[in-house]
């Protein structure tokens, strides 16, 4: 059977019988047929890159390409990280756009800060504990709510329709709620609205305004996560899919984009299923912290370290990961993958907060290749990993798996698996990792039927 072609950005590229095709920068996309008009007319995929590429070229954000030519943001970045593999954007002048972009968000939010009031708010936030990168990301987020109303952050609170005595009343909670459903016609992503909700959510409560919980708060105030939450709590794979992952894994021949970066790509794979442990916990490993004899490695959990819990030890047990990391010490290695400035500034691995992490462009590059030889690889075994999550998001993707795989070696215990993985809460696995499988149900609902019951 003759292989089809396309031409993309003046390259002619083969598609296999799946209807995938293989960019230059050697990631793996699977071709579509855009089903609605764009600008007006019908158009094939390759056009409709064109007139992104176009709209991108002009100097537009992902937001204002989606709102100019009718698609929605997720979509623009599939079509963007299309384009970047076929290295047909200048992505030098994007970036310095963006750096002045928030360059200009940044001054404008250091000079919201100078007011005393919000100044007192940021202060109790970092007293609490909180992460500085979330710290920051409320200040943003107030400020940016503030500018699309017009209103300082006092006038937000909306204090006028407050009772001396009762204090917070209903009609400015819906006050406040108007303002912030015009805030919301402004967002289009629901992540960056629940973002900037949330932060307006502190900063009204850091000023005496009383929030009702559940069905009483209005709808732009709750605290309800984005719809999408839990969506890929199904997320899996079979005992036999991630066995043939490794055995690619494993083959010095295996087709992936990054060859040179195979082992580092094995040990991330290997290490992250079997420990449920978070990206940077594995890359800022290092190796002087692996006992041999005990077969633990101690790692730093960063996203535990407002709890004190960050420093976790993770139990290896598979034969190849243990041979791999031995000699690896042996050898003098320093870390658990790549050399020391490859993948993170090696004095920075022990620091125990991700505030003090601050990985160079070609650290997080060198990053996005294991990434993509990660895509190859579910790609390569399909099943299960052909799901779009796995190439979506390649790193926590084995979060998932290691939560799925763990509990079903557990009958599912979520409260054994939550401490594995260092979940905050068995809820927490329970909704976003560990749906019980279809199968797992029936299994143990055919058990339970047929068994007696004690009076």
């Amino acid at each position: 059977m003759q292989s089809k072609a396309i031409d993309l950005f003046g390259q002619s590229v083969k598609i296999d019988e799946r209807g995938f095709f293989t960019a230059p920068s050697g990631e793996t996309f699977k071709v579509f047929t855009p089903r609605s008009k764009v600008l007006g007319r019908r158009v094939n995929m390759a056009q409709l890159l064109e007139i992104v590429l176009k709209k991108f070229q002009d100097g537009l954000s992902s937001k204002e390409v989606a709102g100019a030519i009718g698609r929605d943001v997720d979509s623009i970045a599939t079509y963007r990280k299309i384009i970047m593999a076929f290295n047909a954007l200048d992505e030098t002048a994007i970036e310095k756009q963006r750096g002045e972009q928030a360059e200009f968000r940044n001054e404008e939010t250091a000079k919201m800060l100078q007011r005393p009031e919000v100044k007192a708010w940021y202060d109790r936030l970092i007293n609490s504990g909180k992460n500085q990168r979330v710290i920051n990301s409320f200040a943003a987020g107030l400020n940016r709510t503030c500018k699309i109303l017009h209103v300082s952050p006092l006038t937000l609170c909306q204090k006028e329709y407050s009772d001396s005595i009762h204090g917070t009343t209903p009609q400015q909670l819906d006050q406040i709620a108007a303002l912030m459903a015009t805030v919301k016609k402004e967002i289009s992503s629901e992540s960056s609205y629940y973002a900037v909700r949330m932060a307006v959510r502190s900063w009204l409560q850091m000023n005496g305004v009383t929030l009702p919980r559940g069905n009483l708060c209005p709808e732009n105030l709750n605290g309800k996560v984005i719809s999408t939450h839990g969506a890929a709590s199904g997320v899996r794979a079979t005992k036999d899919e991630i066995k043939r992952a490794n055995e690619i894994l494993e083959d010095p021949a295996a087709k992936l984009p990054y060859p040179e970066r195979r082992i580092d790509t094995e040990v991330t794979f290997k290490f992250g299923v079997e420990t449920a442990s978070r990206l940077t916990a594995i890359r800022t490993a290092l190796l002087e912290n692996w006992n041999a004899s005990s077969k633990i490695f101690a790692t730093i959990e960063r996203k535990l370290t407002h709890t004190k819990k960050q420093n976790v030890k993770k139990r290896i047990f598979c034969p190849e990961l243990i041979r791999i990391i031995n000699e690896r010490k042996a050898a003098g290695e320093k870390c658990l993958i790549g050399k020391p400035n490859e993948y993170m500034p090696f004095t920075e691995m022990a620091k125990e907060s991700s505030d003090d992490l601050h990985p160079s462009k070609k650290q997080t590059d060198a990053m996005k290749e294991i990434a993509a030889n990660l895509r190859a690889v579910y790609e390569q075994v399909g099943g299960n990993m052909a799901d779009p999550y796995f190439t979506k998001k390649p790193f926590h993707s084995l979060r998932h798996l290691a939560a799925q795989w763990w509990l079903l070696k557990s009958s599912f215990d979520y409260g054994f698996v939550a401490k594995l993985g260092h979940w905050f809460t068995i809820d927490e696995l329970k909704t976003s990792y560990g749906e019980m499988p279809p199968e797992v149900f029936d299994k143990k609902y055919d058990k339970y039927i047929n068994s007696e019951v004690d009076q």
